[in-house]
């Protein structure tokens, strides 16, 4: 290492400066004895160099010495201050200590004190507060405070501990008597009405005691307790209701409807499903019911009007019985008898002269006609017995569909909420009702049309019978044909 390296290293730390001064003494040791008389000077100056660097330090740190001392003297007295402190915080616990304990001793002493005075008029207190406590729930839910918003307040006293003042008793009678002087009266009043679209307006109403309220429209008010107004009811009564409340209001009626619970029947009232709610509430199957229901009911309407206006035709025609006509079933029997006996029997007697066979050729054509007639009297009543029959087993269906579908809200959401099983078991009742509905009037329709029809087709039975014993009576000289038709005929319009 040369001389200007160790001069170098020297200068880059104190602590190197250090050893690098005890290296270059021993390197200027050694050195002496090689060149002790070449270059004295530059390691004097070295020497120097490191005294000054060792001074130095020497005097920082004995400056640094006296600030740590002085910082301790500062701490010390901060210390001191803090004890002083904790000693007059510890004394002032202890005072208040002291004063609370005769505070609460001089407490008890004045409620000792006071009870003892007292004497009696403690129970009169209580029993005051608990009639405050009484009117002021009476008053949240009255209507006529919707007239006086405010005065709630005044018996805000029933929750405190302390004794009521003299103002307080008076606003507890004056308002008992508020409310029972406003219970029977029927009073025209301005108040803010809560409308079905969310706004607010003030309107003229007339209040009817504490039962309710009515618009100049006739609509029914009802009283909301939270918010201290009243609304217009989203489901009103009957319009016949209303026409009546509008004629009171009006003062062209003497009678009114009101809801004595105080608005609680009208607000089941509003809860209290439609018609088109429930039919929604039978699901696809109720409909499919509905729908068979119109067509049976249609069907049996036909029927019914078709078999009354034929039921009329034959008997008009048993009264012109000598006219036949094409527009009843009996009619036509008597046309087919007579082209049988005009047209036909004469040809069969030329080709079979025995005796007998045109009277059974022409009951044959009479039964031909017969049975023609009798399809297009019993037309659909086949249907119709099915569609009662169908009903009742879609009801079934939709039943066991609803109850399935409870007991799958009851596997998923358990029981905790009633509203989710709410809907299978409203279906399974309305298909049930919905069946039953459709069945019942559809098989007394069809009975009913059942046996007018069998009532006409006897008819035209015992017709034809009338007509087979005119024939008889042609082939029998010693007979009289027009009486025994006219006998016939009676008979007929005996069974008609």
């Amino acid at each position: 290492m040369s001389l200007t390296n160790i001069t170098l290293f020297v200068k880059n730390s104190h602590f190197h400066k250090t050893i690098a001064a005890v290296l270059v003494g021993l390197f200027c040791v050694g050195f002496s004895h090689s060149a002790l008389s070449k270059e004295t000077a530059p390691l004097n100056s070295l020497l120097d160099e490191v005294r000054t660097h060792i001074a130095s330090d020497a005097k920082t740190d004995l400056a640094r010495l006296a600030e740590f001392k002085e910082n301790n003297q500062r701490q010390i007295a901060l210390l001191e201050q803090a004890r002083d402190r904790l000693k007059k915080a510890e004394l002032m616990q202890t005072f208040l200590k002291e004063t609370f304990d005769q505070n609460e001793k001089f407490i008890t002493e004045k409620s000792e004190q006071l009870t003892t005075r007292s004497g009696q008029l403690g129970e009169v207190f209580g029993v005051v507060k608990q009639q405050a406590q009484d009117l002021s729930a009476v008053l949240q839910d009255s209507l006529i405070s919707a007239e006086f918003p405010d005065r709630l307040s005044a018996l805000e006293f029933a929750d405190k501990k302390r004794i009521p003042n003299l103002n307080e008793f008076q606003n507890l009678w004056f308002l008992l008597q508020q409310e029972m002087t406003a219970s029977a009266e029927i009073k025209p009043i301005t108040a803010k009405i809560a409308l079905a679209n969310g706004q607010h307006e003030e309107q003229d109403v007339l209040r009817i005691g504490p039962f309710g309220a009515i618009t100049p429209q006739g609509k029914y008010l009802q009283y909301l307790p939270d918010n201290q107004r009243l609304r217009v009811l989203p489901r009103q009564p009957s319009n016949t209701i209303q026409a009546q409340a509008a004629d009171f209001y009006a003062g062209k009626q003497n009678s009114l409807t009101i809801d004595p619970s105080r608005g609680n029947l009208l607000e089941l009232l509003g809860r209290k499903p439609t018609i088109d709610e429930r039919i929604q509430q039978g699901g696809v199957i109720g409909y499919i019911i509905i729908t068979l229901g119109i067509i049976g009911l249609l069907i049996a309407l036909w029927r019914l009007i078709f078999i009354i206006n034929t039921s009329s035709k034959v008997a008009k025609q048993l009264e012109e019985i000598n006219h036949p006509t094409k527009n009843n079933p009996l009619g036509r029997i008597y046309i087919a008898a007579n082209d049988t006996e005009t047209n036909q029997a004469p040809t069969r007697a030329e080709e079979d002269p025995i005796e007998g066979l045109d009277q059974n050729e022409k009951e044959i054509r009479i039964d031909e006609a017969l049975l023609k007639e009798a399809p297009r009297l019993e037309r659909g009543l086949t249907f119709l017995k099915l569609i009662a029959a169908v009903a009742p087993l879609l009801g079934l269906l939709g039943t066991v569909t609803g109850m399935i579908g409870t007991f799958q809200s009851i596997t998923l959401f358990g029981t905790s909420d009633p509203k989710m099983m709410a809907g299978g078991i409203s279906q399974a009742l309305m298909t049930t009702v919905l069946g039953l509905c459709v069945a019942i009037p559809l098989l007394f329709g069809h009975s009913l049309i059942a046996a007018r029809t069998r009532s006409l087709l006897q008819l035209l039975q015992q017709k034809t019978l009338a007509l087979t014993l005119d024939s008889a009576s042609h082939e029998r000289p010693d007979s009289d044909p027009a009486a025994n038709l006219k006998k016939a005929s009676k008979g007929l319009t005996n069974a008609a």
